[in-house]
């Protein structure tokens, strides 16, 4: 690795604060996908990113806060490339797979989110499933604007945004933590729209079955 400039603490600026906390996060994104979500961290960051480890306690914080602002930084990047992808059609079905593939794509190619679920199912699985309270409302403000336009536009009926972006969530967790040979067989996209042509059909059926009574 080459060498780094030392940084001199306490800039005024809050331009150069912000560029020296995104070097510190850098650093310990790095750090986490080279030693796993138990590394002690603040000694590597500094080294790494060529700081005191004070800088690096004065600007993120301690172990819990360096996590936490990494995992922020991630889902903020997530969603500012998801937002063009949810843009493109407002056609429900089309929208659903191309929404779906990209996370699922998106989050099979992440190097720090397969490296936690290999080395650390114990802490990630709840954070996606029982405790993804906060995450599923991030989601769901995301996904709830364009699955409303596209819903109106389709020939679905009983069927909400929310639980629309909800159903699209768990299909995505589903997809990311669960083994899945057709899925890499047929590649994301075409398993993805099978998938939803599939629970297309049997929706259909559903709404045309005579009530009982």
């Amino acid at each position: 690795m080459s060498a780094v400039a030392p940084l001199r603490p306490g800039p005024a600026d809050p331009d150069a604060a912000a560029r020296i906390r995104e070097r510190i996060l850098d650093a310990a994104t790095e750090c986490l996908i080279a030693e796993g979500l138990g590394a002690r961290l603040h000694a590597m960051i500094a080294e790494r990113a060529g700081i005191s480890r004070p800088t690096v306690y004065k600007y993120v914080g301690d172990q819990a806060a360096i996590l936490d602002a990494v995992l922020d930084r991630e889902l903020d990047r997530f969603f500012g490339s998801a937002m063009p992808i949810l843009s493109r059609s407002d056609d429900l079905e089309a929208h659903l797979v191309s929404a779906i593939a990209f996370v699922v794509d998106y989050a099979r190619e992440h190097a720090l989110l397969q490296k936690a679920l290999r080395e650390h199912p114990e802490l990630i699985l709840p954070a996606l499933t029982t405790e993804s309270g906060a995450l599923v409302e991030r989601v769901v403000a995301l996904f709830e604007e364009q699955l409303g336009r596209a819903l109106t536009r389709s020939a679905s009926t009983g069927l909400e945004p929310r639980a629309a972006a909800e159903w699209a969530y768990r299909i995505v967790i589903s997809l990311i933590t669960t083994p899945t040979v057709a899925l890499d067989q047929e590649g994301t996209r075409q398993y993805v729209d099978s998938l939803i042509r599939l629970m297309s059909i049997a929706g259909a059926e559903g709404s045309q079955r005579p009530a009982e009574g």
